[in-house]
């Protein structure tokens, strides 16, 4: 069973790519990042299933995977990850934070697709 969301950060970075063109450098960055150490752990994408059709190529998966299995990784994420979640809020409102946290509930239903 896939990890329950408390946030659609799918929804928040397409927001932010919008708003800031530097925001989309900063992100891949970070999510090189994580595709490295998913490679080093040898996590198949595939093995972490989206709860949604909305879903599909959001990195929460494999990060998860990681924070289980990567003290090193873990330790990364619990400096970075702050970082990452301030900057990205700074660029929005607080009325589009709680509709991707909305968003993110509406997603736990397999069924459920994003217009």
């Amino acid at each position: 069973m896939a990890p329950s969301c408390s946030i659609c950060t799918i929804r928040l970075e397409r927001l932010c790519y919008r708003r800031a063109w530097w925001f989309r450098a900063f992100r891949e960055g970070l999510a090189t990042g994580i595709r490295l150490f998913a490679l080093v752990y040898r996590l198949n994408p595939k093995d972490h299933s989206a709860r949604s059709a909305m879903c599909l190529g959001c990195l929460r998966f494999r990060k998860n995977a990681l924070k289980a299995r990567s003290p090193l990784f873990t330790w990364l994420d619990g400096y970075l990850n702050p970082v990452f979640n301030r900057v990205r809020d700074s660029l929005l409102t607080p009325e589009e934070l709680e509709q991707a946290r909305a968003l993110a509930r509406k997603a736990e239903n397999p069924e459920f697709d994003a217009p």
